[in-house]
């Protein structure tokens, strides 16, 4: 078998290219688990927060629910704060009797789940309907997104030489399946229970990003009606999707009810600080993001805009195949966090017309335009790897 051969056996492919993927993050980033030194950043609090969620276990206390008393005069942290990434390691940290200290099950986890995102990547194209090359280019390119500073799905968001968010990690690794089987829903009606289950899983591990979910999920339900040239079938369609995520917004809230309601309720004690940036709040307009877009710096940083032409690239393919598969999906994703991301000083007024974005921080939108930059990004990559193996002269896949 010659290589050219062997390039068109796309299992060999796939696995090939996850596993680059996968180990270069495993090699990359083994200082941050090698290296014992704590990080200066909010890691601090989510130590602090999971060996409060093991403190409450032992007391057969309420671990959604705990007194965190060391903090000023003490607050319930949980009671306001999303908690599903502190409870997971506590509830494991307790079952093996304490074996394995907290900072380092933390620590842990935090490196694994950062090594293993291409492959949430992989699995969220798969589940949307992406042939496997597609898929494994978005985890290919799923980890190289480089945009310092700006609370977004690159490492340095992170590692212990970032900013800590370690709530934000765990809701990157769910959120793309949350969304592959929120289609899935849409499109077909079956599949409440596991989708149910990954959506209440993103929202309980971080706020914003379960509200961006179900956004999302809005957005992707004229998908398919707009494919269609039939204006009742447009209109029959659009109400399916809507009644199919009325259910499943209706069976999250149930699932999730003992954190939310407590949390609605108390609502007015949830003080926003004098010493936040109003910028979190409301954002930067468009022409600062479109700048810094066209710049490279919302995904190239500081070298070469590579990711940022193959987003041009994607983008440009999925309007020219607009009725075909899904290649409409990356295309309004990018488009509608990118729109939203503007923010107040774009939108102003408008930007109220969705339910709770007083409260938000829409900067954090940052993490929809990456999503939709990277499943871009990845159709672009394919169609060219694609096109280069197809050729007869071997020199096209330089």
């Amino acid at each position: 078998m010659n290589f050219k051969q062997l390039l068109h056996r796309e299992n060999s492919v796939v696995v090939c290219v996850l596993f680059v993927a996968v180990a270069f993050n495993l090699v990359l980033l083994y200082p941050e688990v090698a290296v014992n030194v704590l990080s200066g950043n909010d890691m601090g609090m989510h130590y602090l927060a999971t060996d409060m969620a093991v403190g409450a276990i032992n007391l057969r206390n309420d671990f959604t629910d705990p007194w965190q008393s060391t903090i000023g005069m003490g607050f319930p942290l949980f009671h306001h704060y999303q908690h599903l990434a502190h409870i997971s390691i506590a509830l494991v940290h307790v079952i093996t009797f304490g074996v394995f200290p907290i900072v380092d099950m933390v620590d842990w986890a935090t490196y694994l789940f950062l090594c293993v995102f291409p492959l949430s990547i992989f699995w969220s194209m798969r589940l949307f309907g992406f042939d496997r090359l597609s898929a494994a280019m978005g985890g290919l390119v799923a980890s190289l997104t480089s945009a310092p500073s700006l609370y977004g799905l690159d490492f340095s968001s992170y590692v212990s030489q970032g900013f800590g968010l370690y709530a934000q990690l765990w809701v990157m690794l769910l959120l793309p399946p949350s969304l592959g089987f929120g289609y899935r829903v849409l499109r077909d009606g079956r599949g409440y229970f596991w989708t149910t289950l990954f959506l209440v899983a993103t929202l309980l591990s971080h706020l914003i990003y379960g509200y961006m979910a179900f956004l999302t999920l809005g957005a992707l339900t004229l998908i398919q009606p707009l494919q269609s040239l039939n204006a009742r079938s447009i209109v029959g369609s659009v109400w399916t999707h809507w009644r199919r995520l009325l259910v499943l917004f209706l069976l999250v809230l149930i699932v999730s009810s003992y954190f939310l309601v407590p949390f609605f309720l108390d609502r007015p004690y949830l003080n926003v600080s004098i010493w936040n940036d109003p910028t979190k709040f409301n954002s930067y307009g468009h022409f600062p993001v479109l700048r810094s877009l066209a710049k490279g710096y919302l995904f190239d940083f500081g070298r070469l805009p590579s990711l940022t032409v193959l987003i041009a690239v994607g983008i440009v393919i999925c309007l020219l195949r607009s009725r075909q598969g899904p290649h409409l999906i990356p295309l309004t994703i990018f488009l509608l966090w990118l729109l939203l991301y503007f923010g107040r000083p774009t939108w102003g007024a408008l930007l109220d017309l969705l339910p709770l974005t007083r409260d938000l921080q829409i900067h954090r939108f940052i993490g929809g335009v990456h999503l939709g930059g990277i499943y871009l990004a990845a159709v672009a990559l394919a169609t060219i790897w694609q096109w280069a193996v197809s050729r007869p002269a071997i020199w096209y896949l330089l």
